[in-house]
């Protein structure tokens, strides 16, 4: 055969074959269009009677972690709807066993007797198989059997007579759900948000697409159930691959976050006030460590239910004094020792009557007196002589929005309000001539607390203006998807001598003026009091809020914090005696957590360098925790108990664990209970919250296979 034969064979071959999958393309085509177009009406017709649709399935939605990227703020507990199709069961199996089923499910789940739980899935499958159409629908093919089952309870169920057979013959259906938990509770719960089905709130709404992951959609049966029917996956869902959403990482410090809440939650209880919130940030990053929000509910209850600190604007008050301070400094219309108007406490300005918050025999002192004491009048009287003519309207407006007081804080949760700075050109009709110098006293504009925060974490910072931060990074899986850095706004929002002076003069706030009564022993910090007239409760009473902002140490910034206590009346509502004692009393705990002095800080505690009462647990924890705070201890063993002795010193020996016997786990704490118990193959149960209180297996007794209930206290 020539090469020109053999070259034509080959063409023939590749074209029949080409032939050939152009008819089957032909033939595809066809039976699409005749389907989806020519038989459409009909195939559908037989899908609605077929009771099919499709649905997506519950994925689980990822975790929300604290700084530390282990910390669980939220996760996703998985358990199960257990339900049954009584109907599957072969008549002799049913018959033989539903007597048994009925006993072990009436000892799991006593609302129901043996007998009740007989006939109730007994009179479900009578029905349900009955030809009868009316009787049928008496009947279910989807019959409730428990709610919010775990694993372990899981497992118990799955062992059951009839159970035991699964899905195709006993009946038993598992239906995965997951439930959102907050391990730490209240704590930052606002910021973390609510994940519900309509109105996401914080986190949970503003992360919600990469929390929830991508969804599955099977296909599902409808089932009679009644009157109604219910659809289920034709497959069985527990088979498939748990599909889950996506891990954000936060700047929350769980540490932080648990004093700032208890010291706000200590704050409001002591004054009986409505609701306050506090947000500690990490000066030089912008990062927010702790943010809490405690209101009232109808009775009388404190918890989050708002988050203020982002959502809620309010005329500051005299928090904004050094924010006109430091405009009067860099536009160079006076210095910390400029001579000032404080009329003895009361001035008018263009009609209007302005009062200090009491008289006082001073006529005229230096702008650093102003701020330190929160001259009203003073600090009024400085602006208003600088910026109060009609050409200089603007410039003062100019200057504020300069120090980024016009722009939302940055944070990462959906919801937060632009501030609201008047400025002459943008609001003409609501500009007064008294505009200026109420302006100056922290009237007239509208902030969140987070937004005043942001400006004084910015002072603290020489300068340098950050976004709050409250999340660092996604996580898919194992691995860190994407992170986030510290985003700075603005290097310098004014002169570094203008903020270097600044910072001396509300470092002298709390040396001699309204933070005085503050002030520590064994660090210096810098802030401002506010005290706010925002109207009137019932009965014509004024209402107030205080607040204290601020940073610390003084020399070195670590943190800014604010505190504002909103709606109080009667006689105590300053920003120094409310708001001022929580920022204190935060401090401190920072304080002792960040040094090596916890021991005498004041507020702190009454700890004294000894330690009192009793030790039981992992040996190498006290190891560290009585190395750090320099008390006497002397390790002993994997896993040690013991008590104080004399002088302070702790005296343990080897707690003994054996593996044939309960050990006595009283005074033990839950983590090293559990792992104890887990290593002896021991399931447990937990009621309560701190150490072992009691055991429901006496120590001594042999283990054998059973379950052990830990009371905590």
């Amino acid at each position: 055969m020539t090469d020109s034969s053999r070259k034509n064979e080959l063409l023939y071959r590749v074209y029949a074959v080409l032939f050939i999958f152009f008819v089957f393309a032909l033939v595809i085509a066809f039976k699409v269009v005749k389907i989806s177009i020519i038989e459409g009406d009909e195939w559908r017709a037989k899908k609605e009677k077929l009771y099919l649709k499709w649905q997506a399935l519950e994925t689980q939605r990822g975790n929300i972690y604290a700084d530390d990227g282990q910390s669980l703020l939220a996760t996703s507990v998985e358990f199960f709807e257990i339900r049954m199709d009584p109907t599957v069961c072969k008549s002799k199996i049913f018959n033989d066993e539903i007597d048994d089923l009925g006993r072990g499910l009436a000892k799991m789940y006593p609302k129901r007797t043996a007998l009740e739980w007989v006939n109730y899935i007994a009179d479900a499958r009578r029905f349900a198989l009955s030809k009868d159409k009316e009787i049928a629908k008496k009947g279910s093919r989807y019959l409730l059997i428990a709610k919010k089952v775990d694993h372990h309870e899981l497992k118990k169920l799955s062992n059951l007579p009839i159970f035991k057979y699964g899905r195709y013959g006993g009946g038993i259906r598992k239906i995965p759900k997951y439930q959102r938990v907050k391990p730490y509770r209240q704590l930052a719960s606002r910021a973390i948000g609510l994940d519900r089905n309509s109105n996401r709130v914080g986190l949970e709404n503003s992360f919600n697409r990469l929390l929830k992951g991508e969804e599955r959609v099977v296909l599902s049966k409808g089932i009679p159930n009644g009157e109604k029917r219910l659809y289920i996956p034709v497959e069985n869902p527990t088979e498939y691959k748990i599909l889950k959403g996506k891990d954000i990482h936060t700047t929350i410090n769980v540490s932080m976050q648990d004093i700032v809440h208890n010291e706000l939650l200590r704050g409001l209880k002591e004054h009986d006030a409505p609701k306050g919130t506090a947000v500690v940030m990490e000066v030089e990053t912008g990062r927010i460590v702790a943010m809490s929000n405690l209101s009232k509910n109808n009775a009388g209850e404190y918890g989050e239910f708002q988050n203020f600190a982002v959502a809620h604007s309010s005329e500051p008050g005299s928090t904004m004094k050094a924010a006109s301070v430091l405009a009067l400094l860099d536009d160079d219309f006076a210095h910390s020792k400029s001579i000032v108007d404080f009329s003895m406490g009361k001035k008018n300005f263009y009609g209007e009557d302005m009062f200090d918050s009491g008289y006082h025999n001073i006529s005229k002192s230096t702008l650093t007196e102003a701020l330190e004491k929160s001259s009203n009048v003073g600090i009024a009287s400085a602006v208003d002589a600088a910026y109060g003519r009609t050409k200089k309207w603007t410039q003062y407006s100019d200057k504020l929005r300069s120090f980024g007081l016009h722009e939302p804080s940055g944070i990462e949760i959906d919801g937060e309000p632009k501030p609201f700075i008047k400025h002459y050109k943008v609001n003409k009709k609501e500009w007064w001539s008294t505009t200026i110098p109420w302006m100056a006293h922290g009237y007239e504009m509208k902030l969140t607390p987070l937004q005043v925060l942001r400006f004084y974490n910015a002072v603290a910072n020489d300068g340098k203006l950050m976004d709050a931060q409250l999340v660092t990074g996604i996580q898919a899986g194992n691995k860190i998807e994407k992170t986030f850095q510290p985003k700075v706004k603005r290097d310098s929002i004014a002169s570094i001598e203008s903020i270097r002076e600044l910072q001396t003069m509300l470092e002298g706030v709390v040396d001699n003026g309204t933070g005085s009564k503050l002030k520590s022993e064994y660090y210096r910090f810098a802030g401002k009091t506010g005290t706010t007239k925002v109207g009137y409760a019932g009965d014509g009473e004024v209402e107030y809020n205080a607040s204290f902002v601020g940073y610390w140490p003084a020399d070195e910034p670590k943190y800014s914090m604010i505190v504002v206590v909103y709606g109080l009346t009667g006689h105590l509502y300053y920003g120094n005696a409310v708001a001022g004692p929580i920022f204190k009393r935060s401090m401190d705990w920072s304080y002792a957590i960040h040094s090596d002095r916890a021991q005498v800080v004041a507020g702190v505690g009454d700890y004294k360098g000894d330690y009192t009462g009793e030790v039981y647990g992992y040996g190498a924890d006290y190891d560290k925790i009585f190395s750090d705070l320099k008390v006497r201890y002397a390790p002993s063993g994997t896993w040690i108990k013991g008590q104080s002795g004399q002088e302070g010193e702790v005296l343990n020996g080897k707690a003994k664990i054996s593996r044939e016997t309960m050990p006595d786990l009283e005074g033990m704490g839950l983590r090293d209970a559990v792992y104890v118990l887990e290593n002896l193959g021991v399931e447990v149960s937990i009621d309560g919250v701190g150490r072992v209180s009691k055991q429901s297996l006496k120590a001594g007794q042999a283990i054998g296979d059973r379950e052990v209930k830990l009371y905590l206290n």
